[in-house]
């Protein structure tokens, strides 16, 4: 594949990652206690389980969906369960979330070839593909529920959330990536890295600690520029990330929305303001939450005006990038939700590795594909926890339950639910691009949730 068109394949992937879309309002409601005040520089890196909730808590029977199915035993036979996917495989942008249907089936192979889920066969009917077009997200949806008679729906990977009304109504649970509004506030849709758009009440400290860790833990005081594109979600982004750099003591210097939905065609101006945004000098950390593009112009040129500090973005993930020893990303740092596949400590990364070698060696091991893969491998859990007596209602309760939590060994951090539909797994990992390999500078850690 051409670089070219790598670069369009991963702004999909990867764009919505940071938080940009965490506008508009929860579509639940939360119930807080009274948690503690967080002062600057009092968190730190953690492992990826038991971080710390905030105070926040979360009561099911509050959020919108409920948890009881009109036909309970819906996609479930003595031997089987029926499974289904839903997401943009292809769009008139050519930016799509292509491979996330070959994660998940590696995944469910696997399981098939250990006997099933107690004793349940996972039949994967395979991922519908929405195009990237709303109405389609709608309709396929309606296909999935109501024709197909989905149990659930794995993975579910698109920007539109139209799915929604009908997943909710008839209590059709779905797992994927939460970086889209249908997985906040309901008791339905779980994402592998918990809620990641409307934040309304609570947020996570997850870009603060990974700034922390690139100053040998200590971030007090450093110096850092967010830049963002402008339209009122990366507006709504950037504040978040503002605040979460601002728990760990660093000093956001300049945090502004400037960069085109369009395109970036003159970097100058947005140059010459971080290059000065430190008192006269350039601030120690740029972070990006801009498309991949953008992001990639941005570096050159903030490179080329002498910049000379780092780089952090959620855009520059992919094993493609690395063979093709790609420039605009050099030195630079991505931010990720979970262990990257060069990680090979964890013991969760090596079984993915292997999943992959046997079950689909030419696939490319994307940050869709990995998604995809690790939204079945929660579905499996959930359902194998769930027991032999499986069905709508008896799964739904499992998870929202309060005692549901899910954490692959040194591979994806600690989810928890509810607390995760209305709030983001406060976790990370960073690597960077050096030469044509990765190297993983800070292993998966946690910060903790914080309430707004």
């Amino acid at each position: 594949m051409r670089v070219s068109r790598l670069a369009t394949v991963l702004a999909a992937a990867t764009a919505l990652l940071t938080g940009l879309a965490a506008c508009g309002s929860g579509d639940g409601s939360t119930t807080t206690s009274s948690g503690p005040t967080v002062a600057a520089n009092a968190i730190k890196a953690g492992p990826p389980t038991g971080w710390s909730g905030g105070g926040v808590t979360v009561d099911a029977s509050s959020l919108k969906c409920g948890q009881t199915a009109a036909d309970p035993t819906r996609g479930i036979t003595d031997t089987s369960i029926k499974v289904g996917g839903l997401a943009y495989l292809t769009s008139a942008s050519g930016s799509t979330m292509a491979g996330t249907e070959i994660g998940a089936k590696v995944r469910f192979d696997r399981a098939n070839d250990a006997g099933g889920v107690n004793g349940r066969k996972i039949d994967y009917i395979g991922t519908l593909d929405d195009g990237n077009d709303a109405s389609r997200n709608t309709s396929q949806a309606k296909v999935l529920a109501d024709q197909e008679k989905v149990f659930a729906v794995v993975p579910e990977m698109t920007s539109s959330t139209g799915y929604l009304d009908t997943f909710c109504s008839e209590a059709v649970p779905f797992f994927g990536w939460g970086f889209n509004g249908g997985y906040c506030g309901n008791t339905v849709g779980f994402g592998i890295t918990g809620c990641l758009t409307n934040l309304t009440e609570a947020t996570s400290s997850a870009y603060g600690v990974m700034i922390q860790t690139l100053f040998g833990g200590d971030a007090k005081g450093r110096t850092v520029a967010v830049i963002g594109n402008d339209d009122d979600a990366a507006r709504t982004g950037v504040a978040d990330l503002k605040a979460q750099i601002q728990t760990v003591g660093a000093k956001v210097v300049y945090a502004e929305s400037p960069v085109p939905d369009s395109g970036l065609t003159d970097a100058t101006p947005i140059v010459g303001k971080i290059m000065t945004a430190a008192g006269g000098a350039p601030p120690q950390v740029v972070v990006y939450a801009t498309d991949f593009t953008s992001t990639t112009k941005l570096i050159q040129a903030l490179s080329a005006a002498g910049f000379d500090g780092k780089h952090i973005n959620s855009v520059g993930y992919d094993p493609r990038l690395a063979a093709a020893n790609f420039p605009g990303l050099q030195k630079a740092y991505t931010l990720l939700q979970w262990s990257p596949t060069e990680d090979a400590s964890a013991a969760g990364v090596q079984q993915l590795v292997a999943d992959f070698k046997k079950y689909a060696p030419d696939a490319a091991l994307s940050l869709p594909t990995m998604a995809g893969y690790w939204a079945a491998d929660m579905f499996v859990d959930a359902a194998t926890k769930t027991g032999k007596d499986l069905t709508v209602n008896s799964f739904l309760k499992t998870l929202n339950n309060g005692d549901y939590s899910y954490y692959v060994d040194g591979a994806l951090a600690q989810a928890r639910f509810p607390l995760n539909h209305v709030v983001n797994v406060p976790c990370a990992s960073l690597v960077q691009l050096d030469g044509a390999k990765y190297t993983v500078t800070t292993k998966l850690s946690c910060g903790q949730v914080l309430k707004k």
